[in-house]
């Protein structure tokens, strides 16, 4: 008997899937291709080499390059070789939701019990909209679902929570989170109550190789929403204070006005380590809202010179008549960083904000830094790039960061600008009898207003330095 030897590609893209329902077909190798098709459409059965004596290297290969849902499902059900490579990546990420009818947490708990390997391949679990009551009928309210579900995965690293109160959690659910070591904790309008954020804290220091931390809207309620003051705000335990927190590389505190967790931040610049350790950080993505919050960025950037090098900012700043004083903002110490990206669409004070860190490009020319800036990015609303050539800021931009002592290490300005949908467009809002007065149409476009905002970059333009691009809104 004469062995055959195939020749497989090296790169993935040359295997082909031809057809969904895998557990009723068969590979076929021939030469440098692979594909799937119906044993009825070949005339040489010969060639035809069934799934389970695939060599696992291939079928990893073919596994990992399929992306529908669907198709992983189909390939789990082809054979024994391929169920175990399939059933990793179906499982490797679950989330789960109390808004659907039935208990989601429950089946999965159920799925646990019946299949207790299942749960040891999940490596992120994703948390929406729990709520204690939401067990089905004749289930016990005391029964910690999360706790037991949680007792399951052995090979856990990531968790992420949207829009859920700490307080929902029963403690064992909280005490058994903080037995994980996480690499990554993600929290989406996450709300506070009573010791909540202590609770968070000790989840955070039970996590001592956690890398990354997201607080997107996430912040404690407060008394001043019905109707009382915000001296109620959570404090930092000082247990938690005397301990060291985990050493993160990336750190994201984004919030909408007005909805915040200062005792989040302002643990961290008090006590240096808690709730976490900002020795090593990276990259850090903050919001500014109000004039504490251009303070504490500050620190953090003062406190991380040795490390940062990526810096995120979002202006959450609601209108003009809010615009905070440019004076009364510090300036920021930038020298260190390696990209920069703002994100201002909201409001009418983008400028404004930008004017702001015009002025802390200009300290470093003044303190006779080295800068390591490459790349700076800037997002903006449609309303901020009106009439861009009677706005001087732009010609600041083009002439500080063509010029020593940036132009050796810069590379590239981008500027976004989002697409306002016609529904949105401010003309649209005017009443019908304005236009009845003989009044115009604007017709220009967000692409038109992006054509008269590159032409301001001259000196970045010529050097290959400069990139605007049109996105569609929320992109």
């Amino acid at each position: 008997m004469t062995e055959r030897i195939y020749t497989f590609p090296t790169t993935v893209p040359s295997i082909v899937i031809r057809d969904r329902h895998f557990c009723r077909h068969r590979w076929i190798l021939e030469g440098s291709n692979t594909s799937l098709r119906t044993p009825q459409y070949l005339g040489d059965q010969s060639r035809l080499i069934m799934a389970e004596s695939l060599p696992q290297e291939l079928v990893d290969a073919v596994i990992d390059d399929v992306r529908s849902f669907s198709d992983l499902k189909a390939c789990s059900l082809t054979c024994h070789t391929f169920s175990a490579r399939t059933r990793a990546i179906l499982f490797r990420e679950v989330k789960l939701s109390g808004r659907s009818q039935l208990d989601a947490f429950q089946r999965f708990h159920e799925l646990c019990v019946e299949s207790p390997h299942i749960p040891s391949l999940v490596q992120t679990l994703c948390i929406h909209d729990y709520r204690r009551g939401s067990a089905l009928p004749g289930l016990r309210p005391t029964f910690d679902t999360v706790n037991s579900i949680l007792h399951f995965m052995q090979n856990l690293k990531v968790i992420k929570f949207y829009d859920v109160t700490i307080s929902d959690f029963c403690d064992g659910s909280l005490a058994r989170l903080s037995s994980h070591s996480f690499r990554e904790i993600h929290l989406y309008d996450v709300v506070f109550h009573e010791n909540g954020f202590d609770q968070l804290c000790a989840v955070l220091q039970g996590s001592p190789d956690l890398e990354r931390l997201f607080v997107h809207h996430t912040g404690p309620t407060t008394v001043s929403m019905f109707g009382g003051d915000d001296t109620n705000q959570p404090r930092l335990n000082h247990l938690h204070a005397t301990r060291r927190g985990p050493r993160i590389r990336d750190l994201s505190v984004v919030s909408r006005y007005s909805y915040s967790c200062p005792a989040f931040i302002g643990a961290i610049l008090e006590t240096k380590t808690c709730p976490v350790s900002v020795e090593k950080l990276r990259r850090f993505a903050f919001s500014l809202s109000k004039t504490v919050d251009f303070q504490h960025l500050v620190k953090i950037l003062k406190l991380t010179s040795g490390t940062l090098r990526v810096l995120l900012l979002t202006f959450n700043c609601p209108s003009a008549w809010h615009s905070l004083p440019l004076s009364g903002l510090p300036i920021v110490r930038i020298g260190h960083l390696r990209k920069v990206a703002f994100m201002v669409t909201s409001g009418h004070d983008g400028p404004h904000y930008l004017q702001w860190w015009i002025q802390s490009l200009r300290r470093v020319i003044q303190s006779n830094q080295s800068p390591v800036l490459r790349t700076m990015d800037i997002e903006l609303g449609a309303s901020f790039v009106d009439n861009p050539a009677s706005q001087s800021l732009w010609a600041e931009f083009d002439q500080i960061l063509s010029s020593p002592p940036f132009d050796k290490k810069f590379r590239m300005l981008t500027i976004k600008v989002q697409k306002r949908s016609p529904n949105e467009s401010p003309q649209n809002k005017l009443p019908q009898f304005i236009w009845d007065l003989g009044v115009l149409r604007s017709r220009e476009t967000t692409e038109d207003k992006a054509r008269q905002l590159k032409a301001q970059f001259h000196r970045l333009g010529g050097q290959l330095k400069f990139s605007i691009k049109v996105i569609k809104h929320g992109v």
